[in-house]
């Protein structure tokens, strides 16, 4: 398995698991616990924290297990799998930072567009990930 497969794989499993447990940590919250921002602000900080760390361990990791002469070097392959994904994820990202910033101001709180916009954010990423994880997989295919 390549290096950019491996981190591909790491990367989409803490982009699961990480907005997860966020998400749930938040819907946990009852609406009448008025606690402040704090709180609310810490369990986004450490969800991006984490979410950090899981990548640059990812890539450390990724990155030291004797795959260094190979590495993160794309070739035409790579950077047609890489460039179909990001086409796809970029739409994604557009459609729910439109919803986001044309729809959801006149409706919503302040903390559910920021939660609306992590999630954006983490579609795309997860939808960009899946196909380039697909792309190694399946082949490029025109």
């Amino acid at each position: 398995m390549l290096a950019k497969e491996q981190f591909a794989w790491a990367w989409l499993s803490g982009l699961v698991v990480v907005p997860t447990a966020y998400f749930l940590a938040v819907s946990a919250q009852t609406p009448l616990s008025n606690g402040g921002i704090l709180p609310r602000l810490s369990m986004l900080g450490a969800a991006l924290v984490t979410l950090a760390v899981v990548a640059l361990g990812a890539r450390f990791l990724t990155t030291g297990r004797g795959s260094r002469s190979k590495g993160f070097v794309a070739d035409e392959r790579d950077r047609h799998i890489e460039s179909r994904s990001m086409a796809v994820a970029y739409h994604v990202l557009m459609g729910g930072m439109i919803v986001v910033g044309c729809v959801m101001p006149f409706s919503a709180s302040p903390w559910e567009l920021v939660d609306a916009a992590f999630f954006s954010i983490v579609l795309a990423e997860v939808v960009h990930y899946g196909l380039v994880l697909r792309g190694y997989r399946r082949g490029t295919r025109d």
